[in-house]
């Protein structure tokens, strides 16, 4: 059965975010629940990766597109089906652990912290891919980028969210609040970081390695 190559791209970014969220928001009291959802967005990312790309995140979908790897049309495809999957991931990982999707009141945290460590989170996730894409370590991505999700989880006041879908997904069930709309801010910032390092940093030592292989 033929299909549209953008469709076929974005059923993989809708099933891949529906999956990672599930993991988020139907877990268990035995303890692994990071680990559980690092592993699984792992996963997921090597299942979409030949399809899509595995962006599963509209901050990386951001990203590629300001270095022009896609078009405008492909990016708002990529979102639309990135919240489609955080907005069915909540509701099937709700179903999975057999309890209603209810708001949870948000603890009293610092917001400057929070701020902070979704911006740090989400520019280390995307440095990490560009970085290992840039030295043909491609196949290491979902690794490297389930063992980052996993180390951020345990030290930010968020869990490390990184991902705007899974924060939209927080908020269709909290309610949108302006503590979920910062960390939103935050997690494109952090997108913005890291294009700005790669324009300032990555980008000039390419141009000093192709220089001197010429001479």
């Amino acid at each position: 059965m033929k299909m549209n190559i953008l469709v076929r791209q974005a059923i993989s970014e809708t099933m891949g975010v529906m999956l990672f969220v599930t993991s988020i928001v139907a877990y268990n009291t035995t303890g692994f629940h990071n680990l559980v959802l690092a592993t699984t967005l792992g996963l997921m990312i090597l299942i979409t990766a030949t399809v899509s790309g595995g962006h599963l995140n509209p901050a990386v979908s951001l990203f590629m597109f300001a270095r022009k790897a896609i078009d405008l049309t492909t990016l708002l495809a990529y979102w639309i089906a990135q919240l489609v999957g955080a907005t069915l991931g909540l509701y099937l990982g709700y179903s999975l652990s057999g309890q209603a999707v209810i708001a949870q009141s948000t603890p009293q945290i610092s917001q400057s912290g929070a701020f902070i460590g979704e911006v740090l989170g989400t520019t280390v996730l995307i440095m990490l891919i560009v970085r290992l894409a840039a030295t043909k370590r491609e196949a290491l991505i979902p690794f490297a980028v389930g063992l980052w999700v996993f180390a951020v989880s345990t030290f930010t006041l968020t869990g490390g969210q990184a991902n705007p879908a899974v924060t939209f997904a927080l908020m269709l069930r909290d309610g949108f609040d302006q503590n979920h709309l910062m960390l939103v801010l935050a997690e494109f910032v952090g997108a913005l970081v890291a294009l700005l390092y790669v324009i300032l940093l990555d980008t000039p030592a390419k141009a000093k390695k192709k220089a001197a292989k010429k001479m």
